[in-house]
């Protein structure tokens, strides 16, 4: 007769691996984001991540849309979101530890739109235009900033928990307009926020405003 404990074990291992496998994606050529040919475990989206290994170069085409859960892009990856109207929506974690490309006044837009917490670690590269929008409950809503963030135009704060008290008390640079919708949560650190574009508004909605820590208007 089988030892059917360890049957049920080698099974379980087995159905763990496929179910586990099936959440991520690397890349396994250059090419276009939603083409299946450049993934090796098909195209990213809102529960499946994306990792983009070296030398890889992943491309998002003028107005298409890239979902993924996580996104990690490896040290000679990169993500080019150089074209016009690119929109990127993240549902998990973003890690980059290679290059992200994009031209300025391309109205490039990154949404951080998780229902738990997410780490933004930008490794060096600036964005366009972000909006965070986390409908997570509780503390369960952070979006936690774990490096200095320069984003060149607008950033729209929709729902969750801006935190940037960890990851060294990152910088905030800001080219563009800031709005805070009412709810939405500015947790400072000790890093400074620069406005140092030519010409903004800060619009804070909430009854009583952040406190969004050190400014320095350039």
């Amino acid at each position: 007769m089988p030892n059917l404990h360890k049957l049920f074990s080698v099974v379980f291992f087995v159905l763990f691996s496929v179910l586990t496998a099936q959440d991520s994606t690397h890349s396994i050529r250059n090419g276009n984001w939603n083409h299946i040919s450049t993934w090796g475990n098909g195209v990213p989206g809102p529960s499946k991540s994306a990792i983009i290994i070296s030398p890889h170069t992943v491309t998002i085409p003028t107005a298409e849309t890239a979902l993924m859960l996580n996104l990690r892009i490896d040290s000679g990856g990169t993500l080019n979101a150089e074209s016009y109207y690119v929109t990127l929506e993240v549902f998990g974690d973003w890690l980059n530890n290679g290059t992200f490309d994009f031209t300025p006044f391309t109205d490039n837009l990154v949404k951080f739109r998780g229902t738990e917490d997410q780490e933004v670690r930008p490794g060096g590269d600036g964005f366009e235009y972000i909006e965070l929008n986390n409908t997570g409950s509780g503390s369960g809503n952070k979006i936690k900033i774990k490096g200095n963030i320069d984003i060149s135009q607008n950033l729209t704060f929709t729902k969750g928990t801006l935190d940037l008290t960890d990851g060294g008390n990152p910088t905030v640079d800001i080219g563009g307009n800031v709005t805070i919708l009412n709810g939405a949560v500015w947790t400072k650190g000790n890093g400074t926020v620069t406005f140092d574009g030519s010409s903004q508004t800060f619009d804070d909605q909430n009854g009583s405003p952040n406190n969004i820590g050190n400014v320095v208007v350039d």
